[in-house]
């Protein structure tokens, strides 16, 4: 039996990270959140995820009610960059601070987290200091697929969309890009050369589920 992978850093120093870049970057102003180390999450390093959207409606007395967030971070992928390189903390908090201005423009700005122009300009004046580096993509291609165990590929544009678990149902999903029918594919091929640009928080291979059974591409607030 393989042994179980520990966070590459303790729940308590990870706290610490993220009460630090909140003094420093955010002023302090985002409110406490959960940090979780994940042993799923395998297609992205970083996620944001909340319940609800950022302004829930009211309940019967006037009020808005508390949405639980939480910050999740890879532990397969991680682990793998603190080993490969000496700049593997740099990753982490860097991921961290991804994640935080995911937060940032949910708590504080009250909008829907998303790569656009609040937060590249957020990014940017993050790592004006030079003790970041904050990125939307990452470069963790191998680490990815090596986890993927399953694969499913459009039968119409050719898009392969892979999981660590059988995630995906060809009846009920169907491609995020072109809407064609999914086929899963054998072993053989889960991990097979595919050119992709990559998410720092999911792949273009990695894919949403919606209500009405389409899948579509996600940013790091996928649950939302």
């Amino acid at each position: 039996m393989s042994r179980r992978q520990s966070p590459p850093v303790t729940s308590q120093h990870l706290t610490q990270m993220w009460s630090e870049l909140n003094g420093r970057y955010f002023a302090g102003l985002l409110p406490p959140i959960d940090l979780v180390w994940s042993r799923r999450l395998t297609s992205s390093v970083g996620m944001f995820v909340s319940r609800r959207g950022p302004r829930p409606r009211l309940d019967r007395d006037g009020l808005r009610p508390l949405t639980r967030r939480e910050i999740r971070l890879s532990i397969p992928l991680l682990q793998q960059v603190l080993q490969r390189t000496e700049y593997g903390e740099q990753e982490i908090v860097s991921t961290l601070a991804h994640e935080m201005i995911h937060q940032w423009q949910y708590d504080i700005l009250k909008r829907r987290p998303n790569h656009g122009a609040n937060f590249l300009r957020k990014m940017t004046e993050m790592n004006q200091d030079g003790a970041l580096a904050i990125t939307i993509y990452h470069s963790l291609q191998k680490e990815v697929l090596a986890l993927a165990r399953f694969a499913w590929r459009c039968r119409q544009c050719g898009r392969v969309y892979r999981r660590q678990r059988r995630t995906i149902q060809p009846r009920r999903h169907h491609c995020g890009i072109c809407r064609g029918l999914l086929q899963e594919l054998g072993p053989s091929h889960v991990n097979g050369h595919v050119s992709i640009v990559e998410n720092r928080e999911r792949a273009p291979s990695a894919v949403e589920t919606r209500m009405d059974g389409q899948l579509e591409l996600a940013f790091s607030p996928s649950r939302i």
